[in-house]
């Protein structure tokens, strides 16, 4: 298995609000991006808060035996709860840092058993087989429009709410988390993404890029320049695993 991760601020902001973290030891493997909130105070700070929460959950993991899926489970939902946590009492005791908060999807493979927890817009993606699928669900009002009806998804890349969060780690110590458990199949490429890629990049391109380039470290790069290609509004994050369980035929 090879992993990579990379992060870059895009050619518009003023610094860089992401962060990321992707690891990988024998079969085990965590993959984690974070957004730090647009628009509020010290999201640096506060999706730098949530990686380093997922890095001390990697030094402390036991992988010397294999994690039941149970066990998984719990890891990837401490280390959110976590993540909220130190975000929030953060934001208490500094003043300047108050209102900052982030997304994050985090994924713990262990062997071919993924477990993903999940809270905002940053994206998993899997490739298998020529085909890529979005395995996280955006928690965005954008979003819930679409599933009401309000919006067609032709409507949404210009539509004025797309950007607008309706779950993110800093804002209530009551968090709601989706977990993702599924097996992936040898040969399987995940891909975890923030929207600064998913706004300018659409998920066939992903795709296409990938079967350019199936060095992680050069596919990562390569999506960013092409996210930086249409004018890189937004700060960009990728981190990849490949080769899970060997490589694709």
């Amino acid at each position: 298995m090879q992993v990579a991760g990379i992060t870059n601020q895009g050619l518009e902001r003023t610094r860089n609000e992401d962060s990321c973290f992707a690891v990988a030891e024998a079969d085990y493997a965590l993959l984690v991006v974070a957004d730090g909130m647009g628009g509020h105070r010290a999201g640096n700070v506060a999706s730098k808060l949530a990686v380093e929460t997922a890095e001390q959950l990697w030094l402390e993991l036991d992988r010397s035996t294999l994690v039941s899926v149970e066990k998984a489970r719990k890891l990837i939902e401490t280390l959110l709860l976590k993540a909220n946590k130190k975000i929030l009492d953060e934001s208490e005791s500094v003043s300047d840092r108050r209102g900052m908060g982030t997304t994050l999807t985090a994924g713990l493979l262990c062997g071919n058993c993924l477990t993903i927890g999940h809270v905002g817009d940053s994206r998993a993606y899997m490739v298998n087989k020529g085909q890529i699928s979005v395995l996280t669900k955006d928690h965005s009002l954008l979003e819930k429009l679409i599933e009401t009806g309000q919006v067609k998804p032709e409507e949404a890349d210009n539509h004025p709410q797309r950007h607008v969060l309706t779950r993110a780690l800093g804002v209530s110590s009551d968090l709601e988390i989706d977990i993702t458990e599924l097996e992936i199949e040898a040969g399987s490429v995940l891909i975890f993404c923030t929207d600064g890629l998913t706004n300018m990049v659409s998920d066939n391109e992903i795709l296409a890029l990938y079967k350019e380039n199936r060095d992680p470290e050069t596919l990562a790069q390569a999506l960013i320049e092409l996210a930086n290609s249409r004018g890189g509004i937004d700060n960009i994050t990728v981190a990849i695993a490949s080769d899970i369980g060997g490589p694709q035929d």
